[in-house]
């Protein structure tokens, strides 16, 4: 079965498109109770991560489609406990329960900002028609696109378009809007693969503070865990937020315990407040 769309179904579905786009290019912030969503219908958090949320709206136009939008912990951000990690959008679902008659996919296109290719694990493919489907889904016919990135992009985002071609037998020959998908493009990075970015990201920042001579009463350049150092070399670890001066350091090592006098010294980048559990300094679990 299919409905010809009205106009004003025509209104409310870019409507939609132009702000789930905002949010999955642009970077835009997602409000589950932006009422151009629909109705917040459910949330419910995502397993095995954890974190991210899958939520369910209902759509006045299209009372019958299904309107999903997930979030995950942002995967940009490497910190191993993702429970602690800011939450991001990663994908939207509009599955049309009864397909839609008059959705001219060159408008979509244009709408959206589609580029005439699309991407798959890293590898561009000129074109975007996937072909007819294979039965039952004959009628089925996918396209898959990269975005482009328009004037306030700041992610990549892949779209597939789900058109039902009109069967042999179909004199109308009208095609069907079936569903839209959407989604921001991270790397696939697993718990190793994490680490070793994680790993090499603290090397790139420790160098990059080292090279600013970050002694005591400088100025703390981010938030995070810094290993303070004497000319014997580290003695002391402290947190440190954004803006704080740098205190002066330990002149015994922590490791050594007890209370000791303190000297002016050399602050070095450690790690971030989310990875300070776990990290073993000089034997010593900064937290346990």
């Amino acid at each position: 079965m299919s409905d010809d769309i009205t106009p004003s179904q025509e209104r409310a579905l870019y409507a939609l498109l132009d702000k789930v786009m905002e949010v999955m290019r642009d970077d835009r912030p997602f409000n589950p109770g932006d009422p151009a969503f629909g109705t917040l219908e459910s949330s419910e958090y995502f397993v095995p991560e954890g974190g991210g949320k899958k939520y369910a709206f209902t759509k006045d136009a299209f009372p019958d489609a299904r309107v999903r939008l997930s979030t995950s912990p942002d995967p940009l951000d490497y910190s191993d406990d993702r429970l602690k990690v800011r939450v991001v959008p990663v994908s939207f679902e509009l599955w049309f329960h009864n397909a839609l008659v008059g959705i001219n996919r060159r408008v979509l296109e244009q709408r959206l900002d589609l580029a005439g290719y699309w991407v798959g694990g890293g590898v561009r493919y000129e074109g975007n028609s996937l072909g007819v489907g294979l039965p039952p889904a004959k009628l089925l016919h996918p396209y898959r696109y990269r975005a482009n990135d328009g004037e306030n992009g700041r992610f990549p985002v892949d779209v597939e378009l789900f058109f039902l071609d009109p069967a042999p037998d179909d004199p109308s020959g009208k095609v069907r809007l079936d569903r839209i998908t959407i989604d921001r493009y991270y790397p696939y990075l697993t718990p190793a693969m994490r680490k070793k970015k994680r790993e090499e990201q603290n090397h790139k920042k420790r160098q990059t503070y080292g090279y600013m001579d970050l002694c005591t009463g400088a100025t703390c350049p981010e938030s995070g865990v810094w290993e303070g150092w004497t000319k014997e070399g580290p003695t002391d670890v402290m947190r440190f937020e954004r803006g704080q001066k740098f205190d002066a350091v330990r002149s015994v090592s922590l490791e050594l315990g007890g209370s000791c006098p303190m000297v002016p010294g050399q602050w070095f980048w450690l790690c971030s407040v989310n990875e300070e559990t776990g990290t073993v300094w000089k034997g010593i679990a900064l937290k346990g």
